[in-house]
């Protein structure tokens, strides 16, 4: 078993959601998280003058198990998906299960 998590801008939650529908995902987990972006990467040398507050974006999260292969799938199809909207904002990860309850 395995454990697929994929996050989103808001505006994909819609086009998330049909993924999930065509990939036959019997059930999954959805809720809104806030997404934080600290600006470390491009710091300036003198320091930002215009804000000293992080930039926070509106984000959905979706989680669900899944079966060995169907994992698989969904990867490839995901990011087939990812290729064909060269600007999407979906980011999925797979985690393996130890064990469950």
């Amino acid at each position: 078993m395995k454990m697929l998590v994929a996050t989103t801008v808001e505006e994909y939650r819609e086009k998330l959601q049909q993924f999930f529908s065509e990939q036959k995902v019997q059930f999954y987990n959805e809720f809104e998280v806030k997404g934080v972006d600290k600006g470390y990467k491009s710091k300036h040398r003198v320091g930002n003058w215009f804000s000293d507050g992080d930039y926070s974006t509106d984000h959905i999260a979706f989680f669900t198990i899944i079966e060995d292969d169907q994992a698989n799938q969904i990867m490839a199809n995901l990011n087939q998906c990812k290729n064909d909207m060269p600007k999407c904002n979906i980011k999925a990860y797979i985690l393996n299960i130890e064990q469950m309850v």
